[in-house]
């Protein structure tokens, strides 16, 4: 299930290029004003949350070099999606409830709000967000976490192998479902999310393989840290 809000800003503030912590943030505090004791377990919970969101779409948008971007006209738009109507349900509730939707210090109002259907197959994607991968190598002596580019031979055995993985342990049964995936473009991004640097990947690439596998990606978000914003895609027009 997914979800398409149309918002509006003041279009004199600058939105910076690092933000996606500061969205993670007005979710929670949407759900917590839906249902508090929700929010709260969605937020304790460690290993998958099962959610994930766009980046901030800005039709008319001006750059500011090394600092962000701003709207022209005051309209951005946010993508939602998990599996679980209850999340977004919840999410909508909240939207109700606190009506003002806070993003660090911009203040953001729901003008518009629509539910997508769900594609009856897929073929090409492309992120809108960008997909994180990691792995532990050793180095030094020492394991470390790696972030995961698809230059690294490694990088397309965890993408398949995360996704099944989140599967089982959302519907709390063996996944016996495969896809297979070609990058047809990729550009490496380095975002900040807190006080860490994390490099990740805009891709576009085909799909092939169980359905059911592929839509669970296309609402929870492929790779990892989804709940931070990564991993987002939508159907690529041919």
């Amino acid at each position: 299930m997914r979800s398409i809000l149309k918002l509006e800003i003041d279009k004199n503030i600058l939105i910076p290029f690092d933000y996606q912590y500061h969205l993670a943030s007005m979710i929670y505090n949407s759900l917590s004003a839906g249902d508090r004791k929700y929010a709260e377990k969605m937020h304790v919970y460690q290993k998958y949350k099962f959610f994930t969101f766009s980046w901030l779409d800005v039709p008319k948008r001006t750059t500011v070099p090394g600092k962000g971007i701003q709207s022209q006209d005051g309209t951005v738009y946010l993508q939602l999606s998990s599996p679980n109507t209850e999340f977004l349900t919840v999410f909508l509730e909240g939207l109700f409830q606190e009506p003002v939707l806070k993003i660090g210090n911009m203040d953001a109002y729901p003008m518009e709000i629509r539910i997508e259907e769900e594609p009856s197959s897929f073929s090409v994607l492309k992120t809108i967000s960008p997909i994180c991968l990691r792995t532990k190598e050793e180095i030094g002596g020492e394991l470390k976490e790696r972030d995961l580019l698809p230059n690294h031979s490694k990088f397309y055995e965890n993408m398949r192998q995360q996704l099944k993985k989140k599967y089982e342990i959302y519907y709390k049964k063996e996944c016996d479902m495969n896809f297979e995936f070609e990058v047809l473009s990729a550009e490496p991004k380095r975002m900040k999310i807190k006080d860490t640097f994390v490099r990740c990947s805009n891709l576009i690439f085909s799909v092939n393989g169980d359905y059911d596998l592929i839509r669970f990606g296309y609402e929870c978000g492929f790779g990892e840290k989804n709940s931070m914003g990564f991993g987002m895609v939508t159907e690529k027009k041919l």
